[in-house]
């Protein structure tokens, strides 16, 4: 029986999708008898946190790329010592016949010593898979110099010599190098299981690495924290168009901003990135507003006619665009996502093509008829299905994979 789980997350308060599902899982968890440790590398811890009274680990440091010694954060990023003598310690506390290892990230601080330490003290551990960094150095499928879908053998000579990174080539490097590491860490250990958050990230998953057993595989979509007494957002009354997410090349951000200003609607981007400060300097039509938390977007929710969610990379779930359509706003997805799966049963006007933004704008032309607008917004809220992403189902298909592994 399971009476115990560590939650491991790179950061201790809440910096996106795979952060927020991590914090949300381990109060879910605290909250239903379980005793529950949350072990992170990088400060501060959040207000949810700490208010619901989690024990929590913490080695307060940064995150490896805000290392200010870059010689340092490369060495960090491929072995965290700090990371992995703090966590043999900590494990030395339980018992491992009634005790989970629940993953989310290890990328950005804690680096796989977290697995080879598990591996060592024989725990079960589960991995959520929010993005592909198990199989791809860059974690996205994605090359970023092309802006294009990567479709090269992850660790062969061609993907080695394939300058992909958003950064350098030498920043490839070290990720090839993690990579390495990571694998022996992982690829071997009998312990570790893997939870795949949609049937779209688990095919493309399990294309590039098709080793795991059926016994190791689980399907656990992510649980949406919606209100039971939400509400449908009269989307036909609204103008405005947004955009949720991080500004970065492969969230699609240039492609909305793109196609907004030809379509000549107006639009808001809610998020932060590297690509801030050039777009919102190029495209002075769109407010930027920065990042804001569950409660501070919901009056910019009240004001959407229409989410739209570029993705151009193989996007694992969609968390924001799932969001949306819970209270009925109209989502236009790229096909090269998984939140396609959420839209396309409505209507196959809600889905363009790839990355192109004339085709982006066909569809945002079609919306311009409040009637049609309506009719969607309506279907899209009366077919949710509330109950499915809600946490208690989401508890329960959780507390049927522990089970599983502690057998």
């Amino acid at each position: 029986m399971v009476k115990n789980v560590i939650v491991v997350s790179d950061y201790g308060y809440i910096e996106g999708g795979a952060g927020r599902i991590a914090h949300e899982t381990a109060i879910l968890l605290s909250e239903n008898g379980y005793n529950v440790v949350f072990f992170c590398a990088v400060s501060p811890i959040s207000a949810e946190l700490k208010n619901a009274g989690l024990e929590v680990f913490c080695l307060n440091q940064s995150d490896i790329l805000h290392e200010k010694s870059r010689i340092k954060g490369v060495l960090r990023g491929i072995s965290n010592r700090q990371a992995k003598l703090t966590f043999r310690e900590l494990l030395k506390r339980f018992d491992r016949n009634d005790t989970i290892i629940h993953v989310h990230t290890w990328t950005k601080a804690l680096s796989s010593v977290v697995f080879k330490e598990a591996k060592r003290a024989k725990f079960q551990v589960l991995i959520t898979v929010h993005d592909y960094f198990l199989v791809c150095p860059n974690g996205g499928l994605f090359n970023y110099q092309k802006r294009e879908i990567c479709n090269i053998k992850p660790m062969s000579a061609k993907c080695l010599l394939c300058n992909c990174d958003a950064r350098s080539y030498t920043q490839k490097l070290f990720r090839v190098w993690r990579q390495h590491r990571q694998n022996k860490n992982i690829r071997k250990n009998k312990y570790i299981s893997y939870a795949f958050i949609s049937e779209f990230s688990k095919r493309e998953f399990l294309k590039r690495y098709n080793k795991i057993t059926q016994e190791r595989q689980y399907f656990l979509p992510n649980l949406v924290n919606i209100d039971q007494n939400r509400f449908r957002i009269e989307c036909e009354k609204n103008s405005m168009y947004l955009f949720i997410g991080g500004i970065t090349e492969v969230k699609g951000i240039r492609i909305f901003c793109e196609a907004v200003t030809k379509a000549e609607v107006p639009a808001v981007v809610i998020g932060e990135g590297i690509l801030k400060e050039e777009l919102q300097s190029k495209y002075p039509n769109i407010k930027f507003v920065g990042w804001k938390s569950k409660e501070e977007m919901l009056p910019y929710l009240e004001q959407t006619r229409c989410l739209i969610f570029p993705s151009i990379w193989y996007e694992t779930m969609g968390l924001i665009a799932l969001e949306a359509v819970a209270y009925g706003i109209p989502v236009l997805c790229s096909d090269l996502n998984a939140a396609q799966v959420y839209i396309e049963h409505i209507s196959k006007d809600l889905i363009y093509s790839g990355n192109v933004t004339k085709n982006l704008v066909e569809k945002i032309n079609l919306l311009n008829n409040s009637l049609y607008v309506e009719i969607l917004s309506q279907r899209i809220f009366n077919t949710f299905n509330l109950q499915y992403y809600q946490a208690q189902e989401y508890l329960k298909r959780l507390e049927e994979i522990y089970k599983h592994l502690i057998l």
